[in-house]
């Protein structure tokens, strides 16, 4: 019986490969979207994996949010006594100011992001920089000269500054050049290309740039409450494991809150970033292969009604439908075969056309400097299986129910071929019919085969199921109204125009595939519509609904002592403007209700459990382990809302500290009213009895707290101050200028600015994820093309007759472009409408926002969607045209 089934599979096959097109086409597109986003992920991994030591800077990372304290200095003293060596890094954002003679077409300041480094500088990997010098001699001192620089130089000193391009192109200025950062002047003395620890970010305020340990001490920059990250990078001995040295490291350091972390576990939120946006890619590919498997089913469905005569022949000869069966699973599984390799070939072409996508959209060259390769190689071959596993089972999954018609061919069917051309096999054999277990079994095992393939493509059960049950959903609320509209259609009165009826009864009569090429329509279009009405409304929420009296701009790190000169400097400029100043204390958790906080997780164990904990567990322990900035206030802030005990009242006295918590942190810290919190800041420890829980806007542009103590809490505590100013747009340069010019060692962020950095982000993230999803545009137009090409016959036979009759060609091609519009207009108005869903349950539920409709988003996507579906239909169909009538009617 094998023999037999292969033989009769290899001569189907043989005979017809040519109507089997669509079937490798909708295969090979999912697959290869499957690939090439598997591919990218994997040579990223191992990319990394392979620099994660030069990623991190040493074997181990030893990070803090202050300057470290005199124990902790004599920890570090200690360590570099024992052979290992230390590397320290300092990084901030500060102001640039560019020094006469500067070019007039740029800014004459700029926020940039400061890193400090050591001599000797990175301990692993190399700062690839222009001019190719050692980096020491490109960031040493020499004496100014005469000019600017050395009048604004205490020792008559510059300082060499490497910079990113970037900076150079905003401030309209060239090597050799000269600027101002805090206290201390600088000469431009090259441009960075890479640096091995710093891993492109999405998100930058500024520009990099690049000095030594003593130029930022001579900028003056770093003071009390300062905002600065400090890294020591640490290289240990071949004949010493980091790990012990890790977690020796992580109790010696207790006191000073200090995150200590091994090379292998460098970069987290690149890794997780990256995991989560291959994962969800992969998914819109999956999505991809699905619809093509609706196309699969399609172009059986078709086959299979061209073969009735033969399969009843083949049964008249005793062949029971079992092995009928199996001869058109094994040719399905074979094409599936074919379609899935061409499908891997594809992915592995796309892969390489990714990098540029990824450099754009992190602005920067990280994959060149993680030594990114697209080549073929061991770490290849798992994706280059899975996509063809993934596209065999999916081919096996959608041509199950479509063989299954075979079952109710009969014999006889061979003697009667008007009855058999007439309906489809079995069609209404299986409406009379009740499902048998045969059926039954089918379909559960189709439905538990789409579940498990989402399960591992997501490498996760719950991502997995919620994936298969919104598309599933998607499908059904398709399938559904696209029958409504349908039967909408066949009972409203037929238009008068003769093109208009015969394309409406194109559409609407039995076996015209409409509800299945409007599902295929619908979903590339719901995918690609939601990704742009997200982005539009995030996009509108974050900046055209920008309140109208929120700051221009943040003024941080004001000392003490610099609080009445900043006013004064603003005052100055703005006599108007009255700029409001927030006390700010950097502080750490150090008891809950009593219960020591511990800052790090000490123990192997505990580090263990940390890694393979629930989301919801790792943002719990984030409260309990991150730096809080507290302030202390009169006043309720603006948009903030007391839903539990109450604010303080004027002038009231105060026995102990109270303290305002945000509802989401009293939740995650699992205190209520009533209980205490104590704070450790920088060494001080300060309890407070929790007063009030608040709900808190944070998106009105306001400096918002999770934590406002009571008036006179923090009055020994040392202090900076954070200014908000709104200013019109013809006063911010200026009043930045003088700001920047009196009080060097404060940083302005313009907000105007960091919006325009956050659309840009959105946009690149957008456009990636869109580039995936044109995939399923492109299976849904195969899958119209598939069921275009099921029905060709009938539609020759119907063009023939109608000219026939009279009916010219243009006639013919307009209601064929009618009948493509209205199939256009069925997908496109139920997948917008599946996106404005779908984009509501992700602002409403994932970002927390309201959804506004965006009727030109829309608009656009409707449009796109007729036009998309009248292009394939005539590329699919425009050959019927020139067929002359004769020729068709003699062969009836």
């Amino acid at each position: 019986m094998m023999s037999f089934v292969l033989r009769m599979a290899w001569r189907e096959t043989r005979a017809g490969w040519r109507r089997f097109g669509y079937f490798l086409t909708c295969i090979a597109v999912g697959v290869g979207a499957l690939v090439a986003v598997s591919l990218f992920g994997a040579h990223v991994e191992r990319a990394v994996n392979k620099e994660a030591r030069s990623l991190l800077g040493g074997d181990l990372e030893i990070r803090l949010s202050r300057p470290i304290g005199p124990a902790g200095r004599e920890v570090l003293d200690a360590v570099g006594e024992r052979g290992i060596a230390l590397r320290h890094v300092s990084e901030l954002v500060a102001m640039a100011a560019a020094l006469p003679p500067a070019s007039e077409h740029g800014q004459p300041t700029q926020i940039v992001e400061l890193k400090a480094v050591e001599p000797h500088y990175p301990l692993y990997g190399s700062v690839s920089v222009e001019p190719n010098q050692p980096l020491a001699t490109l960031l040493r001192a020499a004496p100014c000269g005469s000019g600017a620089g050395a009048a604004n130089s205490p020792n008559g000193m510059c300082h060499g500054a490497v910079v990113q391009e970037s900076l150079l192109i905003r401030m309209g200025l060239t090597m050799g050049d000269r600027l101002t950062i805090g206290d201390a002047s600088f000469v431009i003395t090259g441009m960075i290309r890479t640096e091995p620890d710093r891993v492109a970010n999405a998100f930058s305020l500024g520009p990099r740039v690049l000095i030594s340990q003593d130029a930022l001490q001579a900028a003056r920059l770093v003071q009390t409450g300062s905002r600065i990250r400090e890294r020591y990078l640490v290289r240990t001995p071949p004949t010493l494991q980091p790990e012990p040295l890790m977690y020796e490291l992580r109790g010696r350091l207790k006191s000073e809150n200090a995150r200590v972390s091994v090379y292998r576990d460098a970069q987290p939120q690149l890794k997780q970033f990256l995991t989560q946006l291959t994962r969800y890619l992969g998914l819109i590919g999956l999505t991809a292969l699905f619809i093509g498997g609706v196309g699969v089913a399609t172009s059986v469905h078709a086959f299979i009604r061209e073969k009735i005569a033969t399969i009843a022949i083949l049964k008249t000869l005793g062949a029971d439908s079992a092995t009928v069966i199996a001869t058109y699973v094994t040719q399905a599984l074979a094409l599936g075969v074919t379609g899935s390799a061409a499908g891997v070939a594809l992915g592995f072409s796309l892969q390489r056309a990714l990098p540029p996508v990824i450099a754009a959209l992190f602005d920067s060259d990280l994959l060149v400097q993680l030594g990114f390769a697209a080549d073929l190689t061991a770490a290849s071959l798992p994706p280059l299986a899975k996509g063809m596993a993934l596209g065999v089972l999916a081919t096996l999954l959608f041509v199950l129910w479509p063989l299954l018609g075979i079952r109710e061919i009969k014999p006889a069917a061979v003697l009667r071929r008007d009855v058999a051309d007439a309906q489809p096999a079995g069609e209404n054999a299986r409406r009379r019919r009740r499902p048998d277990r045969l059926t039954l079994a089918t379909a559960g095992s189709i439905g538990l085969g789409l579940v498990g393939v989402s399960m591992w493509q997501a490498q996760s059960w719950r991502v997995g199921m919620l994936f298969i049950a919104a598309f599933l959903g998607a499908v059904l609320i398709l399938a559904g109204g696209a029958s409504v509209l349908l039967r909408g259609l066949r009972r409203s009165p037929r238009p008068a125009a003769l093109v208009l009826k015969q394309a409406v009864g194109n559409v609407i009569r039995p076996g015209s595939q409409a509800i299945g090429m409007t599902m295929a329509i619908g979903v590339g279009v719901m995918v690609v519509v939601t990704v742009s009405l997200v982005e539009r409304s995030l996009l509108t929420q974050v900046g055209d609904r920008r309140p109208a009296d929120s700051p221009t701009f943040f003024f941080i790190d004001i000392q003490p002592d610099q609080k009445e000169t900043f006013l004064r400097v603003v005052g100055d400029r703005l006599p108007d403007v009255a700029p409001e100043l927030t006390p700010l204390v950097r502080s750490r958790l150090s008891a809950v209700k009593g219960e020591p906080v511990a800052p790090e997780a000490l123990t192997e164990e505990e580090d263990r459990k940390e890694k393979d904990g629930e989301k919801e567990e790792r943002r719990k322990r984030w409260y309990f382990t991150r730096e809080y900035v507290l302030t202390f206030l009169s006043d309720l802030p603006k948009d903030n809302r007391v839903v539990a005990g109450e604010w303080w009242k004027p002038n009231q006295r105060f026995d102990r500290p109270l303290l305002s918590i945000e509802e989401e942190a009293a939740r995650a810290l699992g205190v209520t009213i009533g209980d205490s919190v104590a704070f450790d800041i920088q060494g001080t420890a300060i309890t407070a009895e929790v007063s009030s829980i608040r709900q808190v806007e944070w998106g009105n542009f306001s400096t918002n707290f999770y934590m406002i103590l009571s008036p006179g809490a923090l009055d020994d505590a040392p202090v900076t101050y954070v200014g908000t100013v709104r200013v019109k747009p013809a006063d911010e340069v200026r009043v930045q200028q003088a700001v920047v010019a009196v009080l060097p060692n404060v940083t302005a962020i313009n907000v105007g600015d960091v919006l325009q950095t956050f659309a840009t982000v959105l946009d690149r993230l957008s456009l990636a994820i869109r580039a995936v999803a044109v995939f399923c545009v492109l299976a849904g137009a195969l899958v119209m093309g598939a069921a275009l090409a099921a029905t060709r016959y009938r539609r020759l036979y119907e063009s023939v007759i109608l000219k026939a009759l009279g009916a010219t060609r243009g006639a013919i091609a307009r209601s064929f472009a009618a009948e493509y519009a209205l199939l256009g207009a069925l997908g496109g108005l139920i997948g917008c409408v599946l996106a404005s869903l779908l984009s509501w349950a992700l602002l409403a539920f994932v970002f927390d926002l309201p959804w506004a409709l965006q009727p030109s988003v829309l608009a656009a996507g409707f449009i796109a969607t007729i036009v998309l579906t009248v292009l394939v239909g005539f590329l699919s169909t425009y050959r019927i045209l020139g067929h002359p009538p004769l020729a068709v009617l003699r062969h009836e």
